[in-house]
Formats: C-alpha cells, structure tokens, sequence
C-alpha cells in the first residue's frame, strides 16, 4: 500500500502532467469559461472590425450563444491599422477586436508598441497549433492562381510561376494592387526572400541559368527581384478585389481568359455565378502562398471580457464555421474544426503547395518591393 505522502505526490504530478500548456511548457491557467460568459455579459456589447463582411453573420451567431450585442463592421487591414492607433493614441477606444490580415505590420509595429495584444485561451493552448499562437491565428486560407477551365480545359495552362513573365502571358495576369494589399505585398517580399526556389524553377523551366539584372540600391540581386522585375513588366493587370478578379478569370465564353489570383473562397462563384475557374494546383515552385487572419483585443478594450469571449469563440466550430464550415475557401487554426467538402483537400495538404509568409522579413522588405512595384508595374 502506498504511504499517503507518496500518494499525494503521485496525483500531483499527474495533475502538472496533464495540465495544459503554453509553448514554453509552463502549464497553462485554467480558463474559467462561465465566469468570463458571466463578466462578459455584464459588459452587455461588443465591437469587432474584420476583413470579411460575414462578420454580422458570425456576430449573430454569437449573440445567440452569449445574448451579448456585436456590431461588426467590415475593414481592410490599412483602415483597421489607421483606426485602431487613433482611437488608442486619443484615449477614446471604440473598438474590442480586430481580424487582421497584414501579420508583417501587426508584429512589426501594432503589438511592440502596444495597440493590440495577442491573447490566447488557455483551454486552447494545446489545441491550437504552436506555430498559430503568437500573434494568434483563428483562421487560413489558400491564395492562389487560378485559370478559366471552359478555355483552357482540365489543366492549368501554366506549370511555372515563371511563365506568368513569360510575353505569352503579356497583359493577362491579373493581380490586386500590393500598394493597397499588404498581403500581397507580403508575399511578393517573402518571394525575394526565398530565391533559391526560385532560380531552380527558371532552370527547370528554361534549362539554363537565370541572368539577374536588377535589385534596389542597397540589395543584392537575387532570382526573386528578378522574378518580380519581369512580372512587374509584363503588363500586370491591377483590380481592386478578388471577387472582381474571379470574375475576370472565371467569366465563362471567353477563347483567351486571363489567369488571375484569388483566394480559394472564390471558387463557390462557380456556382452562384456560373464562373469556371479553376485551381493550378500543379503550379511550381508553388500555386500562391498561404493567407493567415490573426484575431487580437484592441489596448483598453471597452469591453475587455467580452473581447475575450469573443476570441475564444473564433477558435471555436461555431465561431469560424461562417468562413470555413458554410462556405468553400477557409481553414480554422483549430484541426478540430470541420472543413467545407470542397475545399479541395485538408490544410495539411494545401500548406506543402503554398509560400508561407515571413512576416518579420517580409517588414524590411515591403518598402523595397513597393519602390519596385511603382517603378515597373503602378500604371
């Protein structure tokens, strides 16, 4: 028979072993779920800006489950940046949380200096992903390059990043504009960042070396700047979103469709809309690179404890089920969480095709990439 001391010890051992933990192995505090409903509730309302306008749509849901208020307001990252850092520098804060999409600029200047916090549920420690943690991820999704199927048939008329260089693709290649997408200008900085791939890809393509010709004053020419140089110069076409985009590429009749990048949440437009596009799935070095939507509480949060709520709930089935469950195009941070059946395949499967965005140096980039882009591309 064990002595009682050795019993004792034995179940507190077992408890820290089982206990959740935080990416540094610190066993995480326990989240106390119904006093924060509780406390949440007493602050009556809430304030959220997100990129999507399913945000009234996710907001409904949550005042079902809560019967807590959520005026949602639809934002894109450069207004959400604006707005925050004016309501906090003023001292009249409006807003609990934003969903943003621009994790250079948030990790680079709104969480240093105290705009937003990162918050992670403890109960999701161990759930989430460590790699989704800091700053907090509740969701991903593909964006990618996409084709016309009626015009080109069951396969991407192109199996290289470069032949959208290439003069056949002169004038139908669609993009957003980076100076008004950072997420965009994120993945075009992390494509300078990762040339190798890149110069490999001109050699398998082309079957000779790559001949750089340019970089910004100060850095060293590389396969990337070379990349962005002659696609900056082939005509790119700019739209201003990517449902305008989709429906360039997609609009069925054409003999001569563009290829365009869109996120996969696009392709439900075939259906609503009778579009035609299709995924390049088979793209190298890759097919587009992966979005990321980080969700933070704004500093002093008129509602601090529904703002928590409210992040807890994005991890949630219920919470991102708007963006990944009801419609194609979006997978939550949590693996627990269903995805759409036409997502073509599960998250695993979609991160090994996609550019994964290096948001710190992707920062010390941006400016160069959008010198570059001015230069060669803005019309």
């Amino acid at each position: 028979m064990l002595h009682p001391w050795t019993l004792l010890m034995s179940v507190l051992l077992f408890s820290f072993l089982s206990a959740p933990r935080g990416p540094s192995g610190v066993a995480a505090p326990a989240l106390d779920l119904q006093a924060l409903i509780r406390d949440a509730r007493a602050e009556g309302n809430l304030v959220v800006y997100h990129p999507s306008s399913r945000i009234n749509v996710a907001g409904g849901i949550f005042e079902k489950m809560y019967g807590i208020k959520v005026r949602g307001t639809k934002m894109g990252d450069p207004e959400q940046a604006e707005r925050v850092i004016r309501e906090v520098d003023s001292g009249r804060v409006q807003v609990d949380v934003i969903h943003h999409e621009d994790g250079p600029f948030l990790e680079a200047r709104l969480i240093p200096r105290g705009y937003v916090v990162s918050w992670i549920p403890p109960d999701m420690a161990t759930v989430i992903p460590e790699r989704y943690h800091s700053p907090l991820v509740d969701k991903v999704q593909p964006r990618i390059f996409t084709y016309n199927f009626e015009t080109y048939g069951s396969a991407c008329p192109i199996s290289n990043v470069w032949e959208l260089a290439d003069p056949k693709w002169k004038g139908k290649v669609i993009l957003r504009d980076p100076a008004l997408t950072p997420a965009n200008l994120a993945f075009f900085a992390t494509v300078v960042s990762s040339p190798q791939m890149l110069d490999k890809a001109y050699r398998d393509l082309y079957g000779k070396p790559l001949e750089l010709t340019e970089a910004p004053v100060g850095r060293i020419k590389n396969a990337g700047w070379e990349f962005l140089k002659r696609l900056f110069t082939n005509d790119i076409v700019v739209m201003g979103s990517d449902e305008d985009i989709g429906d360039a590429v997609g609009a069925a009749g054409q003999k001569a469709a563009p290829i365009g990048m869109v996120t996969l949440t696009k392709l439900r437009d075939n259906k609503a809309k009778n579009l035609k596009l299709g995924t390049c799935k088979t793209l190298q070095p890759f097919m587009g690179y992966a979005l990321p939507e980080y969700v933070v509480i704004v500093k002093n949060a008129p509602h601090p404890n529904a703002a928590k709520l409210w992040v807890h709930f994005s991890l949630t089935t219920e919470g991102i089920s708007t963006w990944t469950i009801a419609d194609v195009g979006g997978f939550s941070a949590n693996p627990r969480v269903p995805t759409h059946p036409d997502n073509e395949g599960t998250w695993t499967a979609w991160e090994k095709r996609l550019l994964p965005i290096d948001n710190k140096r992707s920062m010390g980039l941006r400016q160069d990439v959008l010198d570059f882009w001015l230069k060669y591309g803005a019309k």
